[in-house]
């Protein structure tokens, strides 16, 4: 992953968790999130909170006492945000004063006022003007950068241009990518063999790392699950193929789901409700789906690897240790298989859905082991038949005199 996408991964990650606390923080939410087309805080307004904003565009005149969370089209600060700064915007443009960071996704960036700690950016274009001062470090992975204005810190990062006028007080390490465009040097691409014994590599390295992991801390559950495909290749056939749909079925529910929950809560004028449901949707939109591409990745090859091994060495795994070596050979057969060239992809495929059912079959299984077991019903019988009346004692007969 190259460094760029890993600073757009942050802040998108950064970005999910602070909108996130906006739903659990105390105070007043419609006070603290809004949201709407045009928003603004006015120049005599003073928020006394962190603010949450989600709207076409935003211009802050004002003061704003606490921490900037903005999902717009354009931003524009003017006055002063005492606090933080995280953005994901079409166009940022800074000229008044953030006193602490400010981390931005943007297609551009231009700043002409003070950021009084690090600016982090991913854009497209990253300007610092001659008036513009980052009190720290500025850290960015943009395609077109110039900086004019004074880096009290340092500068790292990565662009396709870079020009630089002004100050900077510490290093500065600016790594210039051109994306191998004519004229331009750079490396060449390694030739295809070497790149798929490369991807081959750290494919194997990572399954089984975190196959080895798995057996030392939830052994249990990762010799159930190789168990239940050797066991139940049918089921976990199935069973795999209905995850897969599921997940499509889930992801696009929560779409339609967030969509009608922001028309809903939008029509009743409760905006603060409706981006909560909106940043809930987005939640989990990502944890599942993180979930579902690690599995897929890496978990699948782990359990199908030592099931396969099983099948072969059935009686081998003696200790640990042993059970350890089963999964590394599993693994690089399965690493091996799935890169071959044309049937990789098919043996990939076939990898995901047997190895998602049989995660599903030892769940099924061990959620059936953990309820307590319903006592059966009695068996009816007949009710017992009434005992008939005991017949009456004859009277005696009177005794006569002798």
């Amino acid at each position: 992953m190259t460094t760029r996408a890993r600073l757009a991964v942050v802040g998108l990650v950064a970005l999910l968790l602070l909108g996130a606390g906006a739903v659990v923080a105390g105070g007043d939410l419609n006070d603290k999130v809004r949201s709407g087309d045009d928003l603004s805080v006015g120049a005599t307004e003073t928020v006394d909170h962190d603010l949450y904003v989600f709207a076409s565009q935003l211009v802050v005149d004002g003061t704003i006492n606490g921490d900037l969370v903005v999902g717009a089209g354009v931003t524009t600060i003017n006055g002063t945000v005492d606090g933080d700064v995280l953005a994901g915007t079409g166009r940022l443009f800074v000229y008044g004063e953030v006193t602490g960071d400010v981390r931005v996704g943007a297609g551009e960036v231009f700043v002409d006022g003070r950021v009084g700690e690090d600016l982090l950016v991913g854009s497209g274009t990253l300007t610092i003007g001659s008036g513009g001062e980052i009190g720290e470090d500025l850290i960015f992975a943009s395609g077109s950068v110039a900086v004019a204005g004074d880096v009290e810190g340092s500068i790292l990062g990565t662009a396709s241009s870079y020009d630089r006028t002004g100050t900077v007080g510490g290093s500065e390490d600016v790594t210039i990518d051109t994306g191998g465009q004519p004229g331009q040097p750079s490396r060449p691409p390694p030739s295809e063999p070497v790149r798929i014994a490369g991807d081959m590599l750290r494919q194997f390295i990572t399954v089984v790392f975190l196959g080895g992991l798995a057996l030392l801390l939830v052994p249990g559950a990762v010799r159930g699950t190789e168990s239940a495909l050797r066991r139940r290749p049918l089921a976990s056939i199935g069973l795999g193929i209905g995850v897969l749909v599921g997940y499509l079925i889930q992801f696009i529910a929560v779409i339609l789901l967030m969509i009608l929950a922001g028309i809903a809560f939008g029509s009743l004028t409760l905006d603060g409700l409706a981006g909560i449901a909106i940043w809930l949707g987005v939640i989990d939109l990502i944890v599942t789906t993180f979930a579902v591409v690690v599995a897929c990745s890496y978990l699948v090859d782990a359990v199908v690897g030592l099931s396969l091994a099983r099948l072969v060495a059935k009686d081998w795994a003696r200790n640990r240790w042993m059970e350890f070596a089963l999964l590394v050979a599993g693994v690089l057969v399965v690493v091996i298989v799935t890169n071959l060239p044309v049937i990789g992809f098919f043996a990939k495929l076939v990898v995901v859905i047997v190895g998602l059912g049989a995660m599903a079959v030892a769940f099924g299984e061990w959620w059936s082991r953990r309820r307590p077991p319903e006592s059966p019903p009695a068996a009816w019988s007949a009710p017992p038949a009434p005992e008939a009346p005991a017949a009456p004692e004859a009277p005696a007969a009177p005794e006569t005199e002798a």
